[in-house]
């Protein structure tokens, strides 16, 4: 009689096809994880709020992603030459709009809730579709309107700007909020842009690594000037605060990274985008147990309109490739179809 503990076969083949689930939907898991990464990298931002600058934590922020994603390059033996002057003119369209749209960001975050700040932020495929439309002409067509108007009446219910919502007050508080509100706005439109450029560097085979790279470290050179000649440097006190701002640079590059690794392990890219909507959700959960902040209803509204827009740009794009995958088997039936009758044909009969 054999000895020790043995696994029933019933277990086993359970712990197997886990296993493969797992393996095979590794791109989205890591998705997930990395939008957990990027809610809680917001959250460690809030926390920093009137321990540092703006300017310096974004500087910071993106120095420490470079460090990481140079000695990532390293250990992957990245190529980290630029291969032509276009690929050298498309990271500089990257880089710049996305930088000045990350620290953007990081100001509505410090002055408005961080999930509504991120809501408003993740409307920025909607507008992608218009940069697109003007820079490169791809197609604009009226349900692209449509998602556009939705996620402004999204933006307006999470604003709720006195003029048109009278319960409000014009205070201090709540200018302070707006012009977080439109600084969000601005990244948003900025995200875009920088995601057009990172668009077309993938169309010329631009691995994902360089780009954080490049994008990291030009941003860490524009943010210094700026804060040189804002003379926004500080010492960060010690203690926790270095802590996290030394968490905000890991967190973004692991969150950077895991994204990058979803898109290229999943063939479906959109099932990836509608994993990476959780990071709303999320931050705003982490925002109601960690900082105590609830929003109203009628903001939270408003971020689901936004989110909703952004979903309904995902699947556009899911319903477009579905239809031209149908489209090529098709096409490739036929040829099937049209070679096998060919071959069926005799010898003597093909030439006639």
């Amino acid at each position: 009689m054999a000895s020790g503990f043995s696994v029933p076969p019933e277990d086993s083949s359970l712990t197997e096809r886990v296993r493969s689930k797992l393996h095979d939907h590794r791109g989205l898991l890591a998705t997930f994880i990395g939008a957990l990464c990027f809610a809680t990298e917001g959250i460690l931002v809030k926390l920093l709020k009137g321990d540092i600058p703006v300017i310096q934590l974004v500087c910071l922020r993106f120095f420490l992603t470079g460090i990481f994603s140079f000695l990532f390059g390293m250990y992957t033996s990245m190529e980290f030459r630029i291969q032509s002057k276009r690929e050298a003119i498309l990271l500089v369209t990257r880089t710049l709009p996305s930088t000045i749209g990350i620290a953007l960001f990081f100001y509505s975050m410090f002055n408005m809730s961080v999930g509504l700040a991120t809501s408003i932020v993740y409307g920025s495929p909607v507008f992608l579709g218009i940069f697109a439309w003007i820079f490169i002409r791809e197609p604009f067509q009226c349900r692209d309107i449509v998602l556009v108007i939705i996620n402004l009446a999204g933006i307006v219910l999470i604003a709720q700007p006195p003029f048109l919502f009278t319960s409000e007050d014009m205070d201090s508080t709540k200018k302070t909020e707006l012009k977080a509100i439109a600084a969000a706005v601005s990244a948003m439109l900025l995200t875009a842009m920088g995601q057009l450029s990172a668009r077309l560097l993938g169309l010329i085979n631009c691995s994902a690594s360089k780009m954080v790279f490049y994008y990291s470290m030009g941003a860490t050179v524009v943010l210094a000037i700026v804060g040189l000649t804002m003379k926004a440097w500080i010492i960060p006190p010690c203690g926790t605060p270095r802590y996290y701002i030394v968490m905000v640079g890991f967190v973004g590059f692991i969150a950077n990274v895991l994204f990058a690794y979803g898109f290229t392990s999943t063939k479906k890219a959109y099932f990836v985008s509608l994993v990476n909507s959780s990071e709303v959700p999320v931050t705003i959960v982490l925002e109601i147990f960690i900082l105590e902040v609830i929003p109203n209803w009628i903001s939270v509204l408003g971020a689901c309109l936004v989110v909703a827009s952004a979903l309904g740009v995902v699947f556009r794009e899911g319903t477009l490739l579905m239809r031209q995958n149908d489209k090529e088997n098709d096409n490739d039936v036929v040829k099937e179809e049209i070679d096998g009758s060919y071959e069926s044909i005799p010898l003597s009969e093909r030439n006639e």
